[in-house]
């Protein structure tokens, strides 16, 4: 039973880090994303290629500066794990809110999965290489934001967001 439940841990701590770069990048946390990181690290979203921490620093100034808001929805994973080095491959959703070239306040989807080589370091699992595989993509324009009349908590991407409060934790800091 030992290593079933070695197995159960590190599948844990794997979808941690995965949930992890995804709140760091949805808040704009530089410092949580770059956190999931291996030392030696590689992703490759496409048009965006870099070491794990130059990354991190790349893409939080573009959602920063180019989008309302981001938001990462995770689904399956699979995971196979071989002593200190893993791998997953991992379903997301992304869906972010910006405003085209000529103005139009835009709705834009990925669907897609995360294909990761994992290494674990000191005993915490990081992703050592990232390649974004695109499965699908549509934009669509929004005319109506049908619930921004009600009274829902606009997230933020600060300490000021809800979620840093109840989780006990800081942005801009290693959660």
């Amino acid at each position: 039973m030992d290593a079933q439940f070695q197995e159960m841990f590190d599948h844990f701590q794997i979808r941690k880090v995965l949930a992890d770069y995804c709140r760091g990048s949805d808040r704009v946390d530089q410092a949580l994303m770059a956190s999931v990181y291996a030392q030696d690290s590689w992703d490759d979203h496409g048009v965006v290629q870099a070491s794990g921490p130059d990354f991190a620093r790349i893409m939080c100034e573009r959602i920063r500066t180019g989008t309302d808001s981001l938001s990462h929805l995770l689904g399956q994973s699979t995971i196979t794990v071989d002593g200190d080095a893993a791998g997953a491959e991992t379903y997301f959703l992304a869906v972010a809110h910006d405003v085209s070239s000529d103005g139009t306040p835009m709705c834009n989807q990925l669907g897609g999965r995360f294909v990761d080589s994992l290494a674990r370091e000191d005993g915490e699992w990081k992703v050592k290489n990232r390649k974004v595989l695109r499965d699908w993509s549509v934009a669509i324009p929004v005319h109506h934001d049908w619930v921004l009349s009600n009274t829902l908590t606009r997230g933020r991407r600060s300490n000021e967001d809800h979620s840093y409060k109840v989780l006990g934790t800081t942005h801009g800091a290693r959660d």
